[in-house]
């Protein structure tokens, strides 16, 4: 039976409640009459002996009462939207189990629990979980309500002892606060909740105390709707008259009610309460009273079950039936008229994707060639580092391999230049001529000055004789060479479709009128007939007034004006026999190539319009609605000219179509996948990685809020600099974490050399890892930030893959993650409504991340060699997760930042002595102690995970009391040495004995 009093009773006093209190567990403090301020001076430290509470209990026995915090935790839920208020609730009581709650101002709440372990207090918005030495009000009247607070179960701390409440510890409780950051007030910039409680499409408007004065008809509605469901989840929906007071009387105490009803006229009063609880209820009866809070969300991924072991089976065995299939489809070549087999294989990081694919190719090669059957492979890669670190591989197992290197590319053994005649190959590559005969060999007599010892042709020769051809992805797209005849297997190593797609925005749509035409315009030169010159010119204004609307070109435009499919036909075929021969040859001078290259320039552009006329024309034959890959931007706000926004999304080149075709990728998407390559059959491989601990921790860690921009205003770059500050200080406890490989982190290119400087760090970037191979020993991997597509970028990108404009913007989601222990739990992260979108931006930023984390080579781990992984990234990534933390509760705190910059003091005054860049002077120091829990006289040795030296040191004069300091590593003589250097002379000086 609760000994707490009914309501309108008025409240437990101090004198009445403290013993019970203190028998319980508890600590409890007299509060000042109406105030949640404590009547005793020093009570977040005073030693609560039986003494120390008697004395109290006589002097401030009608006081109220408050309950001081270490062991106990309270959750402070200080959040006026009644939604939010009970969704936080509910989380916490699925994590941490349901608890005493009280009330004061409706919606705020507080809940109670316990720890073995204080910690000091954790906030994230408008949700604090108060900690070693804070305090809450039990019993009292609220400063704004004037009611006395409310224990809502019925129960209260004089009926729970405190080693009954549900625990918690600083793991569990950082999570929890991880799991609410984004969608609390206060939070991240463009979050938002979806309001359940009918009728409150927007916030009611309130008072400083937090009463609603306007929105008061929509507040009662929220109030009765919470109400009734308080009452369903107690099994008490029969009683009417109990849901209607309780709703009645939230009202009365957290709305003005001077005035009338502006609906009615009339005074508010029980009976409208009553009236909204019966609405409330009728909805509940027939099924359609909306769920107060959905179930948490189920992550849209299963976690892996397959051992790593059992997936490097698998992994061989679907590589060696691919072999088989490829051998037998050239075997039987050429009776056989069905298409290669094709194989798309996603593979978790790691895994042995290429190594296992090399055993089971290898055997393929000699089949192959011993049945006199093509057989040399070509293995595209991301970049030419990685095709260099491929071939190697090759060249390791006895095989002939050779990276085919572009011209501009320079020999990794000499680092000569792969051709030394650039300015004419450029120009050859602008005009579209082929470039040996332009450049190299025109003929017996007519060749290159530096044809003798290129390096472009001893790679060209290198690359005929390899079993084993390497080369960036561009070649997929482009008709191969002399030297890649005979390819039994195409291999595709990662993602290539983020190379498919050619843009083109640099055209105006009002230039179409005078590109290249004849009068004031440039003359054309094959086209000199007068009649064919002015129907071109015609075309051209008839496409410009189709393209006049900013936005998407609907193919009804093109058609009103005239242009048919067959039309723009017709004009891609007059805009291409615009293109002249450059006359460029291998012996060209100065002036030749200044000739060339004018020609090469109109041939360009040429090219260009014909590619327009080419998308009109295949969009009309497709009968789409809007022409694909066409797009016309706003209008410029100073020239008023409009950009044509072209964009082509190249496929394969049909000369590998005949070709068995093996993509091994580790973040496939089969939707990309295919608008580049031709169909597959897709395979999913993903095995567990045991060894790897994966710790996400939420914070703005953007590009935005880490990188200061010229254009932002003084206190926002300032803000960047802390941020970035910070993180470079956190990164540096973690480096110094006794480990053995170091600590790898990725991130944005710029920040680079920011972590580098940080000592036994390595860094990469992102967009610069996929397939690298030598990172797998490295204890610690850290990833900052997440290379999220600009909306532009999207646009782009979805308007060339899918033909779909980005319509809507993102929004933050609340996205299920699976949890290595207990049940999965919700991240907030940004989501696209529209699939298109959303698709590209899980491929350019969470694959990203997929890819950086698995540098690590985490399913490679032992128990004696770990993968400790932290994501420093607002994301949702398909993956096992350890552990979720809030960066509130992670950045590095004061002692941390003065250990850091070479030596801690717990004396505030020598601390702004010592470190005048983080502490402005002795006041704030101490202000600074005092809210991060930094105790004086505190004896630390481990400090988050880093063992401390320390010393007790006193400083000259009278009065002097013996200080304490900490550092992480030297002498005690060099660090007296320091703290002298900044303070004076030390009177005396004690280091304590190293643990």
């Amino acid at each position: 039976m609760a000994v707490g009093r009914p309501e309108g009773a008025g409240h437990v006093t101090f004198g009445e409640a403290c013993e019970r209190l203190v028998d319980l567990g508890y600590e409890p403090l007299p509060l000042k009459p109406g105030q949640k301020v404590p009547a005793v001076s020093r009570w977040s430290s005073v030693l609560m002996t039986p003494s120390t509470i008697d004395g109290w209990r006589q002097k401030y026995a009608r006081c109220g009462v408050g309950l001081r915090t270490g062991r106990l935790v309270g959750l402070d839920i200080d959040i006026l939207d009644a939604d939010l208020a009970h969704e936080v609730q509910a989380l916490a009581e699925r994590r941490f189990g349901e608890t005493l709650v009280r009330v004061g101002l409706w919606p705020k709440r507080l809940l109670l629990y316990r720890t073995d372990a204080p910690f000091a207090k954790m906030k994230v918005g408008q949700v604090e979980l108060l900690g070693a030495g804070q305090q809450f009000v039990t019993f009292g009247r609220h400063p704004a309500t004037h009611q006395p607070y409310r224990w809502v179960t019925g129960d209260t701390p004089l009926d729970v002892a405190l080693d009954d409440l549900p625990s918690l510890d600083v793991e569990r409780a950082s999570a929890f606060l991880a799991e609410i950051t984004q969608p609390l007030p206060g939070g991240h910039a463009g979050c938002r909740t979806r309001p359940t409680s009918p009728g409150q499409g927007s916030a009611p408007l309130r008072e400083a105390s937090g009463r609603v004065v306007d929105g008061r008809d929509s507040w009662l509605s929220t109030i009765a709707f919470h109400a009734v469901w308080d009452a369903i989840d107690k099994g008490r929906a029969g009683d009417i008259e109990a849901i209607a007071n309780a709703a009645w009387f939230r009202f009365l105490e957290t709305a003005d009610l001077s005035r009338p009803s502006s609906a009615s006229g009339q005074a508010y009063g029980p009976d409208d309460a009553t009236k909204k609880v019966q609405d409330k209820l009728r909805l509940s009866e027939a099924g359609r009273l909306p769920v107060r809070m959905g179930a948490l969300p189920v992550p849209e991924y299963s976690a892996p079950t397959l051992s790593v072991e059992d997936g490097r089976a698998q992994l061989r065995s679907e590589l060696l039936a691919f072999a088989d299939e490829a051998f037998t489809w050239w075997h039987d070549q050429p009776e056989r008229d069905d298409p290669p087999p094709r194989l798309g294989l996603r593979a978790t990081v790691g895994l042995g994707k290429s190594a296992v694919s090399r055993e089971a190719l290898l055997s393929l090669i000699d089949r192959l060639q011993s049945a006199n059957r093509p057989h040399r492979v070509l293995f595209l890669t991301p970049s030419h580092a990685l095709a260099e670190e491929t071939a190697g591989k090759w060249r390791e197992l006895g095989r002939t391999a050779a990276v085919l290197r572009g011209y501009e590319r320079k020999d990794p053994q000499s680092g000569a230049p792969m051709c030394r005649n650039l300015n004419a190959v450029r120009i050859a590559l602008d005009a579209g001529e082929p470039v040996p005969p332009t450049c190299c060999k025109a003929s017996l007599e007519v060749t290159c000055v530096h044809l003798k010892g290129c390096q472009r042709k001893k790679n060209e020769a290198e690359v005929a004789r390899a079993e084993i051809v390497v080369a960036p992805y561009d070649l997929l797209f482009n008709k191969p060479a002399e030297s890649l005849a005979d390819l039994g297997v195409l291999l595709i190593d990662e993602g290539c479709w983020s190379r498919a797609l050619e843009t083109d925005e640099d055209m105006t749509v009002e230039s179409l009128t005078y590109t290249g035409l004849s009068g004031r315009r440039r003359t054309m030169s094959k086209v000199t007939d007068a009649a064919r010159q002015a129907d071109l010119d015609a075309l051209r204004c008839r496409l410009r007034d189709a393209l006049s609307s900013p936005g998407p070109v609907p193919a009804e435009a093109l058609l009103a004006r005239g242009l048919t499919a067959e039309v723009c036909e017709q004009a891609m075929t007059a805009e291409y026999a615009r293109i002249n021969n450059t006359g460029l040859r291998p012996d060209a001078d100065a002036n030749d190539l200044q000739r060339a290259r004018f020609v090469a320039a109109r041939n360009v552009e040429a090219r260009r319009l014909a590619r327009i006329w080419c998308l009109a024309r295949d969009g009309l034959v497709s009968g789409a609605e809007i022409i694909p890959g066409l797009k016309v931007l706003p209008p410029d706000p100073d020239s008023g000219a409009h950009l044509l926004h072209v964009t082509r999304l190249q496929s394969m080149h049909p000369d590998f179509a005949n070709v068995p075709l093996l993509h091994l990728d580790a973040t496939l998407r089969p939707d990309l996948a295919s608008a580049v390559l031709p169909p597959m059959e897709n395979r999913h491989l993903d095995v567990v990685a045991p060894h790897m601990h994966l710790t996400q921790v939420h914070g703005r860690f953007s590009k935005s809020a880490l990188i200061a921009r010229d254009d932002m205003a003084a206190d926002e770059q300032r803000a960047c600099h802390r941020r970035l500050r910070a993180v470079v200080d956190w990164v540096s406890w973690k480096a110094r974490m006794p480990s053995r490989g170091g600590t790898l982190v990725v991130t944005h290119r710029s920040l680079e050399a920011t972590f580098a400087a940080i000592p036994s760090v390595v860094t990469a970037h992102f967009n610069g890892l996929a397939g690298l191979d030598c990172f797998g020993t490295v204890a610690q991997l850290i990833v900052v930030g997440r290379p999220m597509p600009s909306p532009g970028a999207l646009d782009t990108l979805a308007y060339g893959f899918f033909g779909d404009d980005v319509q809507e913007a993102p929004v933050w989601t609340p996205i299920g993650v699976h949890m290595r222990q207990g049940p999965p739990q919700a991240v907030r992260a940004m989501r696209y409504p529209q699939k298109a979108a959303e698709s590209l931006r899980a491929a350019v930023c969470d694959d990203e991340l997929i890819q950086a984390i698995g540098r690590g080579r985490g399913v490679n781990r032992t128990a004696e060699n770990p993968l400790i992984v932290y994501l420093l990234a607002d994301v949702a990534l398909p993956l096992v997760h350890d552990a979720l933390l809030t960066w509130e509760t992670e950045q590095p705190d004061i002692l941390q930042r003065m250990l850091l910059a070479g030596i801690a003091v717990d004396s505030p005054a020598d601390a702004a002595t010592l470190h005048p860049d983080i502490l402005a002077n002795a006041e704030q120091a101490k202000k600074v102690f005092a809210r991060t829990g930094f105790k004086g006289q505190t004896l630390i040795s481990i400090y988050k995970g880093l063992s401390l030296k320390s010393a007790s040191y006193k400083r000259p004069g009278r009065g002097r009391g013996w200080q304490r300091c900490w550092w992480i590593e030297g002498p005690s003589e060099a660090a007296r040495s320091k703290l002298e250097d900044a303070v004076g002379a030390l009177a005396a000086w004690r280091p304590d004995p190293f643990r």
